[in-house]
């Protein structure tokens, strides 16, 4: 009888990418199965209060590495193993955090694109920082993405609700014990002024949109009932000058009701969305 051929071996390693400001990012990479047809470089960029570590509890990087795309999972600062720093807010991720793991995973790349997939905040950092010029990718791939602001939500309902979310999240948190302090400051400004913009008002994310133009894919479920509905997510997306693709999940993978906001990507339930996305991406390679 003949030996079944042998599993094709992964090839993963950690490694620390500094951004321009000196902080240590934590990154996981992994390179496609051996003889496997390369394509080109994911970037992962994770939610808000989670880590890289997301992309790993239901195969998420191993299924796009599968299809020949190297993965760069990454820690934002004082998230995970990134360097924990106490002053860590939302424009550090943009102009610093992503355009770092960006510029060096282009270092790795020989061939084929560099796209940054990113969920909830990696997906609007991602967006805002290709929008002022900071972040120069081939393409975002966007799921649940929705930055809060009342301009994107058309329903007055879950409006105040999120108003109310972030309020929340500020009971009874310290510096100490709440490393994100300076990123949940940032977020609760976005929504209690309306304005998406940099700490120090420089910066405009919001009025930049019209400045992305690299092609956009657009995920977003029907079981994400808060954070980033669809039609919160489709507002955003039109002030974009992306040719953008977008996909609904209307049920979910095993008959039942659409994945909520973390399961899209934390579970296989959204697996067949994952297949739409890796065709979406071969045609870019």
């Amino acid at each position: 009888m003949k030996d079944r051929p042998a599993a094709p071996r992964e090839r993963r390693e950690s490694i620390d990418v500094e951004t321009a400001d000196g902080a240590k990012l934590r990154a996981d990479v992994r390179e496609p199965p051996w003889r496997t047809a390369r394509r080109g470089t994911l970037i992962l960029a994770h939610a808000m209060m989670t880590r890289r570590g997301e992309y790993e509890r239901a195969g998420f990087a191993r299924f796009f590495a599968s299809r020949g795309w190297r993965t760069v999972a990454f820690d934002f600062r004082s998230h995970g193993d990134s360097e924990k720093r106490e002053d860590a807010g939302y424009d550090d991720f943009v102009q610093r955090d992503l355009p770092a793991i960006v510029q060096s995973a282009r270092f790795r790349t020989k061939t084929g694109p560099v796209v940054v997939v990113g969920h909830s905040l990696g997906a609007h950092t991602a967006l805002a920082s290709q929008a002022i010029g900071a972040l120069k990718a081939d393409a975002l791939v966007s799921i649940a993405g929705s930055i809060w602001l009342r301009a994107y939500e058309p329903s007055a309902a879950r409006w105040m609700l999120k108003r109310g979310a972030f309020k929340a999240l500020k009971l009874g948190s310290d510096a100490e014990a709440r490393p994100d302090l300076a990123l949940l400051a940032q977020l609760t400004r976005v929504v209690e002024e309306g304005a998406w913009v940099s700490e120090d008002g420089t910066r405009d994310y919001r009025a930049a949109l019209p400045q992305v133009t690299v092609p956009i894919f657009a995920l977003a479920s029907r079981g994400d009932l808060l954070v980033s509905p669809p039609d919160s997510v489709a507002a955003m997306m039109a002030e974009t000058s992306a040719p953008t693709t977008s996909l609904v999940i209307e049920r979910s993978d095993d008959g039942g009701a659409a994945p909520g906001h973390m399961e899209i990507v934390t579970t296989d339930r959204a697996r067949s969305a994952w297949e739409r996305v890796a065709d979406w991406l071969q045609q870019l390679s």
